[in-house]
């Protein structure tokens, strides 16, 4: 399987939705919103935003940043 071309490549640094820095790897949460992809820390903050993107707790930052 070919990697996708619009991930990092693995060990990379990138942003997290509450604006911190992780290495990416093949594990790590991500969501595409509104056309932009999005990192996440933990699996629980991808899901707590699935569940409402505009209620998550990281809403203010994404959603801003989105607009």
């Amino acid at each position: 399987m070919e990697p996708d071309p619009l991930l990092p490549l693995p060990e990379t640094p990138v942003t997290t939705a509450c604006r911190g820095f992780i290495l990416y790897d093949k594990n790590t949460p991500t969501e595409v919103y509104r056309g932009r992809r999005i990192y996440f820390c933990l699996p629980s903050c991808l899901k707590a935003f699935q569940e409402d993107p505009k209620t998550s707790c990281l809403a203010g930052d994404i959603l801003q940043e989105s607009e």
